[in-house]
């Protein structure tokens, strides 16, 4: 007999888009870092060295060192594969493809040290989805969280060697969650659950450029942590034993998920006139992922009310990380520039947390790029493979319900495998007025 207060796991995930974002496509958790064609090509480590309106996102204090006002559009493409494999058998991501879109401009003020910047921009993101009848299915069905993030800032150099700035972001999110609840047997013997809910936030970002010589430049950023908080959920639980498919409706609240604070550094030395290159570090804070918990009303009656689940309380426990990334860019001519460069990425998922819903691995980038200018317009190309390391992991408690002693799938082994890589292609274009 089940217990009258059941807890069940649900691994929450939240994302930052315009459209469906993608799965953890560049770096550890649910982020993603790499927002522009630039950014992409040269293995995000332009802290320092952003010179167009994606300052606004990168580092709002080098709005001062955009060449005139512009404004900036771009498409990024994200091209996932990935799976959990075990004993044979695979349970694949069906989430393959999304398409994020972005928006820049920036405002020289006439006759001041002010700029003017704003952007819509997607800088987290999270999508997976698997096959109901998996065996992933007590871990995740479809987990997916979609925002907007939209941000005015502003930046002051009152010298040629020094500029700072700040922005103030709106981000509005919707999440989708589904996935099954063991209860006691396969098939008749277990539940589905479905939340859904939608939630606005504020967050603010800083940053400070230093220019001592020509050649050097020094940038600093910080993004604040934005709490989203889900008090309203609407949820739909379906007892396959009781009820033969239909659903009874609930309320959750009490869900709240942090989208991290992150720390970005970064120096630029100019080579020589024609090549730059770059060195970033990157602190994200993630272990303000601690747990995910949501309370119901009414409780969701399981076996038909004999088992009610009045709540969930997942451990996460995630971990800081840090990311280390190097770009490089060359002049070729007064039309084109070449690009490129790698970032290593930590994953904050401890092997004892780790699901199918975000399947996170530590990361290895690999980049290039292509700029293209013409008269008052720039054409920016960047591609990046992602690779994942392949993990190998056991904690069979996120496939069972989180009741150790029970085995859905007695076919398979304790551990599971987790791969994944992404194509990332990102393509903009400026215009300068």
């Amino acid at each position: 007999m089940l217990q009258k207060s059941c807890l069940v796991i649900i691994s929450l995930s939240i994302a930052c888009s315009l459209a469906k974002p993608s799965q953890e496509a560049a770096a550890g958790g649910y982020a993603i870092a790499e927002q522009t064609a630039i950014g992409v090509g040269q293995g995000n480590a332009i802290t320092a060295s952003v010179e167009d309106p994606s300052a606004v996102y990168v580092n709002p204090s080098a709005l001062s060192q955009v060449s005139g006002n512009q404004i900036m559009v771009g498409l990024n493409y994200i091209n996932t594969h990935s799976s959990v494999k075990n004993n044979g058998v695979k349970s694949r991501n069906l989430h393959d493809d999304d398409f994020l879109p972005n928006l820049f401009a920036n405002y020289h003020i006439p006759g001041t040290d002010l700029s003017l910047g704003i952007g819509s921009y997607t800088p987290f993101g999270l999508v997976t989805r698997y096959d109901e009848d998996s065996f992933t299915r007590f871990a995740a069905i479809q987990t997916e969280l979609k925002t907007i993030y939209v941000t005015p800032a502003i930046a002051w150099q009152p010298s040629p060697y020094f500029s700072i700035g700040a922005g103030m972001s709106f981000v509005h999110s919707s999440e989708v969650l589904s996935r099954s609840i063991f209860l006691g047997a396969v098939g008749v013997g277990e539940g589905r659950i479905r939340i859904t809910d939608t939630d606005d936030a504020y967050g603010y970002n800083i940053g400070v450029l230093v220019k001592p010589t020509d050649r050097v430049k020094f940038g600093i950023t910080y993004r604040s942590r934005v709490t989203l908080k889900y008090d309203d959920a609407d949820v739909k639980f379906t007892d396959a034993m009781v009820t033969g498919g239909a659903f009874t409706a609930a309320k959750g609240s009490g869900i709240r998920v942090p989208i991290p604070p992150v720390i970005n550094t970064g120096i630029e030395l100019q080579i020589t006139p024609d090549w730059a290159a770059e060195l970033d570090y990157n602190f994200t804070r993630w272990s303000e992922l601690k747990h995910i918990k949501a309370e119901f009303s009414p409780s969701l009656p399981a076996l038909g009310g004999l088992a009610p689940i009045s709540g969930i309380f997942l451990v996460q426990n995630w971990k800081n990380t840090s990311s280390i990334r190097l770009g490089t860019r060359y002049k070729l001519n007064q039309n084109f520039e070449l690009r490129g460069g790698m970032g290593l990425d930590q994953t904050p998922i401890p092997s004892s947390t780790l699901s199918p819903a975000i399947p996170g691995a530590n990361i290895l980038t690999i980049n290039g790029g292509l700029g293209y200018s013409w008269n008052n317009f720039n054409f920016d190309f960047g591609y990046m493979a992602v690779f994942y390391k392949t993990r190998k992991v056991t904690n069979n408690a996120l496939e069972t319900g989180n009741d150790p002693n029970a085995l859905p799938f007695p076919g398979l082994g304790p551990r599971d495998t987790y791969e994944t890589f992404h194509n990332f292609v990102a393509l903009n274009l400026r215009y300068r007025f």
